[in-house]
């Protein structure tokens, strides 16, 4: 991890849709810029799509926010992020009690990587502030403004 800062959310990996997206699709989209750079496989985000299936909508974190990923021997190489914002709410498992309008795709390369992520994530999506702002950014730099926060 950074010493200062958050770093693993560059502004090339933040995304907008305006298009009506199925979820599976949305979890794509949302890790194309993770696989673009190399930082997963495409079988990285087929198993985020793979656990969801299988467990449920596990990684909707509530206030319409999702954060799918997988295991990271399904193809992560990287610690990143990348976020994806649906300006039409996207039913996580085509579940209407699953709304959800940004998708932050995790990777990480190992348990412990992992968590720490979600402990430094934490900070932004408890705070309704900071969630407010995501929701109503309109540029990636607006996104990546309020992840810069994380110390």
């Amino acid at each position: 991890m950074p010493e200062t800062g958050f770093t693993y959310l560059p502004v090339s990996r933040v995304q907008f849709s305006d298009e009506s997206l199925g979820w599976r699709e949305a979890v794509r989209l949302a890790g194309q810029p993770l696989v673009d750079e190399g930082l997963v496989t495409p079988s990285y985000v087929e198993a985020a799509i793979a656990i969801a299936e299988e467990k449920g909508p596990f990684y909707d974190l509530g206030k319409g926010i999702a954060m799918p990923h997988a295991r990271p021997e399904a193809g992560a190489s990287a610690i990143g992020l990348s976020v994806l914002r649906c300006r039409q709410p996207v039913n996580l498992l085509d579940r209407d009690d699953h709304p959800i309008d940004i998708f932050i795709m995790l990777a990480a390369t190992d348990s412990s990587t992992h968590l720490e992520m979600l402990q430094r994530l934490a900070v932004v999506l408890i705070d309704d502030e900071k969630v407010d702002r995501l929701k109503s950014a309109t540029a990636p730099e607006d996104v990546v403004a309020v992840f810069s926060e994380i110390q």
